[in-house]
């Protein structure tokens, strides 16, 4: 059971990515150069899954932290972005480049050290249209859900490109799915 909890996350980002293929190759599939090139990303990342190295650090009460850290980001970023209409790509470099300072203020604490990378997962969390994420609730929800995310897979893809987008993209997309089946 316990191994099961630790694969979770890694099968959750899997399931994620392979969903969004999926979405582009349903929405494209008339289109055959869009499809063959679908297909060989699917591979390559197929192939990606079995090099990628797990590291198996313990979970800290630091890294709990990490969750508030992003859904802190989230809120700033979708405040800048909504209120103070900057854009959402203004808004989370804002909001990226205000959390990389934040670990200046104590270069021992490990707690600060934590900020940057969580706050910028949550700057992209806040980058959801309000169209699609319609109140500040929802970018509550969906960021602590991509906080919890940001957690539990912090032991895989550990210093690959692309992991807060994809574990945001998973947290926006794991709370619509949740709203809409529960709330709905």
């Amino acid at each position: 059971m316990k191994k099961l909890i630790k694969k979770l996350p890694f099968l959750l980002i899997i399931l994620l990515q392979t969903s969004f293929l999926l979405a582009i190759v349903l929405e494209k599939l008339n289109i055959v150069p869009i499809l063959i090139f679908v297909v060989a990303i699917s591979i390559l990342v197929l192939i990606a899954y079995t090099k990628v190295p797990t590291h198996q650090d313990k979970h800290l009460r630091e890294d709990f932290f990490a969750v508030v850290f992003v859904v802190l980001g989230a809120v700033l970023t979708f405040y800048l972005n909504v209120t103070i209409q900057l854009g959402p790509v203004i808004a989370a470099g804002t909001t990226g480049t205000i959390a990389s300072f934040i670990p200046e203020l104590n270069r021992k604490s490990v707690l600060l050290r934590e900020v940057p990378a969580s706050a910028y997962c949550g700057a992209f969390v806040g980058m959801s249209s309000p169209s699609i994420a319609g109140n500040i609730v929802f970018i509550l929800f969906a960021s602590f859900v991509a906080g919890l995310l940001l957690v539990f897979s912090k032991n895989i893809f550990r210093g690959f490109g692309g992991k807060l987008g994809t574990i945001a993209f998973g947290g926006v997309a794991v709370a619509y799915i949740i709203i809409f089946l529960f709330l709905s």
